[in-house]
């Protein structure tokens, strides 16, 4: 990659998901490019919601906490 100008790299959207190309500008240059489709959200296994909530939530900030790391029990 150099300052000169676009490069395009290789990415995945996700794991095992197959390799797209994007290119990426250097200097706010505008490059017009397809938005990409939302994702929806999976739901966290219980094992991950508990991890969040007792590991992680101590180190977020009061205001992050709930929309973060809510109780594993509150969750839809």
């Amino acid at each position: 990659m150099t300052a000169e100008g676009p490069v395009v790299v290789t990415m995945r959207t996700g794991v095992g998901r197959p390799r797209v190309k994007v290119t990426v500008a250097m200097d706010c240059v505008h490059i017009p490019y397809q938005r990409q489709k939302i994702v929806d959200a999976i739901r966290l296994s219980q094992n991950k919601q508990d991890y969040l909530y007792k590991v992680v939530r101590p180190y977020l900030s009061d205001t992050n906490k709930d929309a973060t790391c809510p109780c594993p029990e509150t969750q839809l």
